[in-house]
């Protein structure tokens, strides 16, 4: 069973850095079909749960923003104080969006989080930390609601091993007849941590060529950013499996994002 077709929206692969634009699209239902539905699932995320796992409080983050249109993080749920930090292996990670229709400027922030000690007498055993801004990039847009993949780009810092990082994506308001309803700016805001993986986890990955496979053992470990690359990337170049799309839907399912899950995937390089 397929979704109609007024709900069938964009995906779309941005990057920081110029690049040219191509026309080749791959447009995708969301839909599962039965004999999908019946597979049990492999690709199940599981948070850090260990106790040295940094958590981060429900004013860290902004998940979310649905006042005139929707712009929406794929990030697990954060809106629960105590949770882990969502984790990724790359140096220069891929963070992906749900946008309203865009036709302007856009701005990615990142920050290192710098500690601050607790005050003795704090209740709140999550202190808070300054931000260190260590990159930002101001570029243009110009889509339909749909989903954005945004990797940060070569000219940014690495992400340090063990260190925790803030990001921010924020549509910019201006007067523009095509986004008329866009009264103010829009952000969203999350958290990171790169993390090394262990001896058995990087040799398994190195022998691990069935993306499926790949995204199972990476959800496995509580690594959320390149699990939901994998499986978004798998959907792009290999549109006929049938298993990855049911994973994909089942992962963000599984992170309370289902108002992503109406919007078809098509691949669309942009000019930055």
């Amino acid at each position: 069973m397929f979704l109609p077709k007024k709900f069938l929206k964009k995906f779309f692969l941005a990057s920081f850095c110029s690049c040219l634009a191509i026309n080749a699209a791959i447009a995708l239902s969301l839909a599962l079909s039965p004999s999908v539905q019946a597979q049990s699932r492999r690709v199940r995320y599981v948070p850090p749960s260990d106790l040295d796992a940094p958590k981060t409080s429900a004013s860290g983050i902004t998940r979310s923003i649905c006042q005139d249109g929707c712009l929406i993080a794929l990030i697990p749920d954060l809106l629960t104080e105590n949770k882990p930090i969502p984790r990724t292996i790359s140096e220069r990670p891929t963070l992906y969006f749900l946008t309203p229709p865009i036709a302007g400027s856009v701005k990615f922030t990142l920050s290192e989080d710098i500690p601050t000690l607790p005050q003795p007498d704090a209740e709140n055993t999550f202190p808070e930390s300054q931000k260190k801004q260590i990159y930002t990039k101001t570029f243009t847009l110009n889509n339909d609601a749909g989903i954005v993949a945004l990797k940060i780009p070569n000219e940014a810092p690495s992400l340090e091993v063990g260190k925790i990082y803030t990001w921010k994506f924020t549509i910019i308001a201006k007067k523009n007849p095509l986004m008329s309803y866009l009264a103010e700016n829009k952000t969203v805001q999350g958290k990171m941590q790169r993390v090394l993986p262990d001896q058995q986890l990087a040799t398994k990955l190195q022998k691990i060529s069935q993306p499926i496979e790949r995204a199972a053992l990476l959800a496995n470990q509580g690594i959320w950013f390149e699990t939901l690359q994998t499986l978004a990337e798998t959907q792009l170049t290999v549109p006929s499996d049938p298993e990855a799309l049911e994973e994909l839907t089942a992962l963000l399912k599984s992170a309370s994002l289902d108002k992503v899950l109406p919007y078809a995937l098509i691949l669309q390089k942009q000019a930055l």
